[in-house]
């Protein structure tokens, strides 16, 4: 291998790096506007929201990668600056992150579980309100999921 070959593979690494670290970013400041619609969109998702107030944080181990999202009177708030929070859902890395993420705002069922259990994310703090924010999430995936249709059935 040369040396062009190894500079190449660095740099290569470094984009890739980078890109995942901007995807995972981009995703959780994604999560905030979809939970933020839904909220306006669906009385019941607004109401969910209203029932407590909280404050967490998403964060990947990898880097400082992180945001903020607080729940106050129904109103949710997202950012960069470091506010106490309840709890947090730390995520393996970057890549690991961003690729959960996309299954979680693609609509799939149990996104978030299938990610714990696979070791991908990290829960922290008060088990009482990640029980909540859980449930939450599921409701946020019915709030747009695609309604099915029901069967007419005609007589002959």
């Amino acid at each position: 291998m040369t040396a062009i070959d190894n500079n190449q593979e660095w740099s290569m690494g470094i984009i890739r790096k980078w890109f995942y670290r901007v995807r995972l970013a981009l995703l959780m400041y994604g999560f905030a506007w979809v939970m933020r619609v839904a909220g306006m969109i669906n009385r019941e998702f607004s109401a969910r929201l209203a029932e407590t107030d909280f404050v967490f944080i998403m964060a990947s181990k990898e880097d400082d990668t992180a945001r903020y999202f607080q729940c106050a009177n129904g109103r949710l708030r997202s950012g960069r600056r470091p506010i106490p929070r309840d709890f947090g859902l730390i995520w393996k890395d970057n890549q690991a992150g961003g690729r959960a993420m996309m299954d979680m705002l693609m609509g799939k069922p149990k996104a978030l579980y299938r990610a714990v259990v696979n070791g991908v994310l990290l829960l922290e703090g008060d088990a009482k309100s990640i029980a909540w924010f859980m449930e939450t999430v599921n409701r946020l995936n019915r709030v747009f999921r695609p309604k099915k249709k029901k069967a007419v059935h005609t007589e002959k």
